[in-house]
């Protein structure tokens, strides 16, 4: 019998000491609105900004939606003329984009610029020139 009403003294004391417990966890307050510290507020006049803005990259730019990415086309060899500064090639690509470059040696195609319905480079003028500087 003093077993049993030491088990029913234990029992009721615990169940005191997990009410205590909850009772406090639930009304003390959090650490949250003691640990923000002391915030810094500039006043109106210190609103403005020194320097210049920060330059985005041409990635950064596309990405943000400043501007778009260029379009590109597969551009092929139509045209090629041999100079002493080197050969003088025209390439066309989708909807008539022209072409034309300067080069040792012209590859047969290459990713260009989409432009569309663009005219074909006078291929004379950029030659009797480049035959002019070789004098």
């Amino acid at each position: 019998m003093v077993k049993q009403q030491c088990l029913n003294n234990f029992k009721i004391f615990c169940i005191i000491v997990f009410t205590i417990c909850i009772t406090l966890i639930l009304l003390c307050p959090t650490g949250s609105p003691l640990a923000s510290g002391k915030m810094y507020h500039p006043s109106n006049d210190s609103k403005k900004i020194y320097g210049s803005p920060k330059t985005y990259t041409k990635q950064q730019q596309i990405t943000r939606g400043t501007t778009e990415p260029p379009k590109y086309t597969v551009c092929r060899l139509k045209k090629r003329v041999v100079t002493k500064g080197g050969e003088v090639c025209i390439y066309v690509g989708g909807n008539k984009t022209h072409e034309m470059v300067v080069e040792m040696k012209c590859p047969r195609s290459f990713k260009c610029i989409y432009n569309p319905n663009t005219l074909e480079p006078n291929i004379n003028d950029v030659v009797d020139s480049l035959n002019k500087v070789g004098k």
